[in-house]
């Protein structure tokens, strides 16, 4: 594959504008390809930036933390933003980009949903893969022949790609969100301590993949959730049984029962112990305002 780039302008240099003259336009586009380790230095640009893996796998860094960014993913830089990104020894790679502008470009990524610094996932298939390189061809034949309406036209074929990016990353997140199995499992394996890659792995996704899906799907990171579960049946625990804390911690699944105490406290408010004294009070009370409402009817 070739490097490719085409400018509006003519220039690298002129291509970095920002204006607000039209609704939508095109600086530049093209094709990158590396297959050497690299590390760019970290840019901001005036334009918008739009990134579309291909083929291969760079290490990203949106907001300061290294992510995956890899086929069939994409990203939006907005205007000023830095970015970064480095390609490892002995991997290649290959990504579609567009660089543009305009007074509607801001309006039409938050009509889309689309959120800029943020890694989207798409289809990574050949055939989804060959629609959307099939537009940025068809864009690149616009910087060639620069017939009437050239910008009219690549702001449109600009639109049709953000449009089925947009739409491929909201189909994959919906079958994200029906197909967290390990959900299940960990409501019925929460005092295990099931590492998050065996957890990924059963949904067949790498382990930053996973915890981003399960953070989207729960509002919390995987740890988190299981220590919820494990604070709620302890506290199930706590106000229907006179079983000791520390049978409860082991039955949670903590070995270290100083350590479930200071995690209880933490997470509940309160220490056990005061837990089930409150939760043995408030059930005596609820006990008697319903022996009272029987002996008055």
């Amino acid at each position: 594959m070739e490097q490719q780039g085409y400018y509006r302008s003519g220039s690298v240099m002129d291509s970095n504008v920002q204006s607000s003259e039209e609704p939508l336009i095109v600086n530049c586009t093209g094709i990158a390809y590396l297959e050497k380790p690299f590390s760019n230095r970290t840019v901001m640009r005036e334009d918008y930036y739009l990134q579309y893996m291909t083929d291969g796998r760079l290490t990203a860094y949106p907001d300061g933390q290294p992510k995956e960014f890899s086929r069939g993913m994409f990203i939006i830089y907005r205007p000023h933003m830095p970015y970064h990104y480095e390609l490892a020894e002995g991997e290649t790679m290959s990504y579609y980009w567009a660089h543009f502008t305009g007074f509607h470009a801001g309006r039409l990524l938050a009509n889309l949903g689309l959120e800029p610094g943020r890694i989207y996932q798409t289809d990574g298939s050949d055939r989804q893969l060959e629609r959307i390189t099939g537009i940025f061809q068809r864009m690149f034949l616009e910087f060639i022949n620069r017939r009437p309406g050239f910008d009219d036209a690549c702001g449109a074929l600009l639109t049709e790609i953000l449009v089925r990016l947009a739409r491929g990353a909201d189909k994959i997140q919906a079958g994200e969100m029906r197909k967290l199995e390990t959900l299940a499992y960990l409501h019925s394996h929460f005092r295990e301590e099931t590492r998050i890659a065996e957890l990924a792995s059963m949904e067949h996704l790498s382990e930053s993949r996973y915890r981003t899906v399960f953070r989207r799907h729960t509002g919390v990171s995987p740890g988190e959730y299981r220590i919820a579960l494990r604070m709620q049946h302890a506290c199930e625990l706590l106000s229907q049984t006179d079983i000791t804390v520390t049978e409860i911690a082991a039955d949670c699944g903590y070995t270290d029962v100083l350590y479930f105490l200071r995690i209880f406290k933490n997470k509940i408010g309160m220490p056990p112990g005061e837990y089930r004294a409150q939760s043995r009070m408030n059930r005596d009370e609820n006990a008697a305002e319903e022996e009272s409402e029987v002996n008055i009817t």
